[in-house]
């Protein structure tokens, strides 16, 4: 039975941690400097992120022996860069709803949404030049900032190009959602591995933890899409209309017999607003009886336990509260 007291200990680190980068945020987004800008790019910092991305970045810092606030513009960068993506993904997907309020584009334009995005990205590269740190860590951050911003856009070129592809593998599958969340996922506690001077061998142990940790997150996130949790103003099966890539629609594609993937592709391959809510209800079941659910169930937990194995391989003083992190994470309800 979880550890209900740690739990609680390891969030309010968490919280701790995350408050420390909001004075950052303002001081790189002044919330009314802009005109045409700041409105926008505050609406959606303040929609009711967690800011767990920069948090773990800190703690990562601390844990390998390294004062955090050296780490502090980098951890902001990677706040921006992960709202960025939100944005331009809303966009990208049409999606209306976001933390239960409309997205930025629904609010400001479209057009005003994606020059928010892309001023947004400008700041954080800015922000990460910023960090107090020798320029050698300064390329290698530079350096993991763009490489992880880079396979986000190839993977989700992987997932706009794939969906209702008969030919979708599971393998498929985790080559995008290491490319598009794995990389990224894994950028703050890569900037604060590089921020507190570790060694080669961490940072390839960090890379490949937070890909694990970015798959789990990932097909966790394909669960929460059939449940009222994802913050989409209570519609669910929004990855059944899109269309989308999921673990779910991997696995299903490849266990139904013919007649059953003709018509789960069909399903996945009309366009949004064509998709109804019966063919929503449909792919769901054959989700069911396929067997979809519980693979994916199983195939986060073998990826959390690979990312548990990995973790004890880094030199952080408390690996306990880590593996705390990476559980939280990944059975997250929204």
């Amino acid at each position: 039975m979880p550890d209900k007291t740690a739990n609680v200990a390891m969030e309010e680190r968490l919280q701790e941690a995350a408050a420390r980068i909001e004075p950052v945020l303002k001081e790189l987004l002044p919330p009314k400097a802009d005109e045409y800008l700041s409105d926008a790019v505050w609406y959606h910092l303040r929609s009711g992120g967690k800011r767990i991305r920069p948090a773990i970045c800190l703690l990562t810092c601390e844990q390998l022996g390294e004062a955090p606030s050296r780490a502090l513009y980098f951890a902001a960068a990677v706040e921006i860069l992960h709202n960025m993506l939100l944005i331009h993904d809303d966009v990208e997907d049409g999606d209306t709803v976001r933390r239960d309020r409309e997205t930025v584009w629904v609010r400001y334009g479209q057009a005003n949404a994606i020059n928010v995005g892309d001023f947004m990205l400008g700041v954080a590269s800015e922000a990460l030049l910023r960090s107090p740190v020798s320029n050698r860590q300064r390329v290698e951050l530079a350096r993991a900032f763009a490489a992880a911003y880079t396979d986000t856009c190839r993977g989700q070129a992987f997932d706009l190009n794939t969906r209702g592809k008969v030919d979708l593998t599971v393998e498929h599958y985790l080559e995008m959602v290491t490319l598009k969340t794995g990389r990224y996922m894994a950028l703050g506690m890569l900037g604060g591995a590089i921020v507190a001077d570790a060694d080669a061998v961490v940072l390839e142990c960090v890379g490949r933890l937070g890909e694990c940790m970015g798959a789990a997150f990932q097909i966790r996130d394909d669960m929460i899409d059939l449940t009222v949790g994802k913050g989409r103003g209570g519609q669910t099966g929004n990855d059944i209309r899109e269309g989308k890539s999921s673990i779910l629609y991997a696995h299903a594609i490849n266990a139904a017999d013919e007649d059953t993937k003709r018509e789960l592709a069909g399903i996945m391959a009309k366009p949004r607003e064509e998709t109804t809510d019966f063919e929503v209800e449909r792919v769901g079941a054959l989700y069911e009886e396929l067997g979809s659910l519980e693979f994916a169930r199983a195939e986060a937990e073998r990826l959390v336990q690979k990312a548990f194995d990995i973790i004890e391989q880094v030199p952080l003083n408390d690996t306990r509260f880590f593996r705390q992190v990476i559980g939280y994470m990944v059975s997250r309800s929204k």
